[in-house]
């Protein structure tokens, strides 16, 4: 399953995570064995454990597929977000009507619908109320694993991504000084975010126009002295100065 997972995910954390959830789920089991007073049956008990992990499985999947589908065109955040609340409805309406149609079997309910009436716990329902009982538990729990463990854990693996990076490029700075290769490009990226975009103003024959946008305030005169000398064709006043 895992191999299977590794190809429809191409993620390793993705498809771990599937298979978290699927063994979480069984807590789901164990729970319901012990509110329903059953002892735990190797073949029928197990049987629904693995009813129970294709449930699981697919819930995962979908929701996991849904949120690589969106983050390729948001952030990731909010495609855990928006993955959430697309996922919520199918989720909880297969639950909830899986968990009502074995809810006579786990009770040991059986209908006669030839001669009409009811028995409980006939030979026949007690054969089959442990393979309910361990699926209608372990789905409650599953649900509640695929709306708010899973997309916790993809979220929580994008802060600690960013987290983890941050600090890393903190340490470098602080440990090579002001003078490293990491001070450096800190500082100039800062430099950047806080500067502004120049402006060119071109001659058009007519006179200099007047800017759409106001100057820079570190702008200097020598540059638009650099700029009517390129126009007019006069370069002998000297070399350029490099504009900034």
């Amino acid at each position: 399953m895992f191999i299977i997972l590794l190809a429809q995910f191409n993620s390793v954390y993705n498809a771990l995570l599937v298979l978290l959830a699927v063994v979480l789920s069984t807590t789901g089991v164990l729970v319901g064995m012990l509110v329903m007073q059953q002892p735990f049956s190797i073949i029928m008990t197990g049987t629904g454990i693995v009813a129970l992990a294709g449930i699981v499985v697919n819930n995962n999947i979908v929701l996991i597929d849904t949120y690589q589908e969106y983050s390729k065109y948001m952030p990731r955040i909010e495609a855990i977000t928006r993955t959430a609340e697309a996922r919520i409805r199918p989720v909880l309406l297969t639950t909830i009507t899986t968990m009502a149609g074995l809810a006579p079997m786990m009770f040991g309910l059986s209908l006669n619908f030839a001669d009409g009436g009811y028995t409980v716990d006939s030979p026949t329902a007690l054969w089959w109320k442990q393979l309910a009982t361990a699926v209608v538990f372990g789905l409650g729990v599953a649900t509640g694993l695929t709306l708010i463990f899973t997309p916790a854990m993809l979220a929580m693996r994008i802060w600690a991504t960013t987290y983890v990076l941050w600090f890393a490029k903190l340490t470098e700075r602080l440990s090579m000084g002001r003078t490293s290769a990491a001070a450096r490009d800190w500082a100039l990226n800062r430099q950047a975010r806080a500067s502004r975009e120049h402006e060119l103003i071109w001659d058009d024959g007519n006179g200099v126009a007047e800017p759409a946008l106001a100057r820079a305030p570190e702008a200097e005169e020598g540059d638009q002295n650099d700029i009517k000398r390129v126009l007019d064709g006069r370069p002998e006043d000297g070399p350029l100065r490099a504009a900034e």
